[in-house]
């Protein structure tokens, strides 16, 4: 696990002021999609990410999450199931159906139970529109594993059982000392 927070507060937290998906702004953001594009990085959470879903709910069947956060994430866990007889299949949830070819809105095959990933939770809103396309597909979400939680408020935990690999907590004082010094350089330019 040591591992992954190094490579994360090496690669994956940008401080700046950003504008979030949810419309919020916020002096960092949590990059993990070049976290989970590391070699080094997608090969620990593959293994992480198998490892608490199949303790937290024992065979599950398929994986999946929103475009385009989750797909390296469903790719990591499924290499990483191929180890096991059953192995685990992969699905993602386009953002918009296709338009051309067979218009699905769900790649892959979906074989319950099932549980969402993503690689970071804010508000959970683009989580609830995964697992609101998967609903609508006719299956059950067993619960929701995301690599890092930011910690706010968010009322996709009153709904759904949600567990993360890392927490922002892990990273905070980190990140107060990064964000103390790009004001500092502000006020001096």
């Amino acid at each position: 696990m040591q591992a992954l927070i190094d490579i994360v507060k090496k690669k994956g937290i940008v401080v700046d002021d950003i504008t979030l998906s949810s419309g919020e702004k916020s002096e960092y953001y949590y990059d993990l999609k070049n976290v989970s594009l590391d070699p080094e990085a997608i090969d620990i959470i593959g293994d992480l990410l198998l490892e608490e879903i199949v303790l937290k709910y024992g065979k599950v069947k398929s994986v999946g999450g929103l475009a385009s956060g989750a797909i390296p994430l469903v790719t990591a866990v499924v290499m990483k199931s191929s180890n096991n007889v059953e192995g685990i299949n992969g699905f993602f949830v386009r953002k918009e159906r296709n338009q051309h070819g067979l218009q699905k809105i769900i790649e892959g095959k979906i074989i319950p139970p099932v549980v969402i990933v993503d690689d970071v939770m804010t508000t959970g809103s683009s989580i609830r529109l995964a697992i609101d396309a998967v609903r609508e597909g006719g299956f059950n979400v067993e619960g929701v594993f995301t690599v890092l939680d930011r910690e706010e408020n968010n009322e996709l935990r009153k709904t759904i059982k949600c567990f993360s690999l890392l927490k922002h907590s892990q990273f905070k004082p980190f990140i107060e000392e990064h964000v103390k010094r790009m004001k500092k350089t502000k006020i001096e330019n």
